[in-house]
């Protein structure tokens, strides 16, 4: 297995079970990215993608919005020096016009102190959907098409990767979603990279998702025999 996704669900249910405020779960479960970090890198996983933040959560509060990025923030400078000593390469993956100066410079920032590491490359899907990914590779193939680039009529699957954020990484192996039984799906986490993934539904919450889960969680997927449609 060489790439794992997670779709980390669950913060602010675990806080309400626990009688904390919202915001207290995005912060015990930010401690818990980077432990899922070193547990990839220990089980020699080469590639690690997170949902942290989808196109739809821009719907939420201000007050959280502001809160999850500070984490974010907080995480990539803090953290930048500890990921290039583990070799672990730092990717962002999602639309980012809608990110302050700020937030660009941090993001460009690990990723080019990063760039060169080589254990684990971490892709975060931050502002994320993968209807609008796939949207926006399909704008960047029809301009190529305009200018001249590219023959519309030679597009083939693997062409069209090329044009996704998640370019030059190999599909999805296993998803692993936190959270529960009442959410037993994908919710528009890279469609186009998980059509051959294998699902493994969690019913902790992503603060309380552990190391036994994570190890039950790879078991689930040596114990399938996996056709990919042959």
């Amino acid at each position: 297995m060489r790439h794992i996704g997670v779709i980390m669900d669950g913060n602010r249910r675990w806080a309400k079970a626990h009688k904390m405020e919202t915001l207290q779960g995005h912060n015990k479960g930010a401690e818990n990215f980077g432990h899922v970090c070193d547990w990839c890198l220990q089980a020699g996983v080469e590639y690690l993608t997170v949902y942290a933040f989808s196109t739809e959560n821009w719907k939420r509060t201000e007050q959280e919005i502001r809160h999850l990025f500070g984490l974010m923030e907080k995480y990539f400078l803090e953290e930048k020096t500890r990921c290039v000593e583990k070799g672990v390469r730092i990717k962002l993956i999602g639309e980012r016009t809608r990110f302050d100066a700020r937030v660009k410079s941090i993001i460009k920032d690990i990723e080019t102190a990063t760039a060169h590491c080589k254990n684990l490359c971490v892709q975060i899907a931050l502002s994320y959907g993968g209807r609008d990914e796939i949207v926006r590779a399909a704008k960047k193939f029809a301009a190529e098409i305009s200018d001249g680039s590219i023959a519309g009529d030679l597009l083939t699957e693997q062409g069209f990767e090329k044009y996704l954020d998640t370019a030059g990484i190999p599909d999805i192996d296993l998803v692993i979603r936190t959270g529960g039984a009442e959410n037993r799906r994908l919710s528009n986490f890279l469609p186009w990279q998980t059509v051959y993934a294998e699902l493994f539904f969690s019913d902790l919450m992503w603060p309380e998702f552990t190391r036994e889960e994570f190890d039950r969680a790879l078991e689930y997927y040596h114990g399938v025999k996996r056709k990919l449609g042959q």
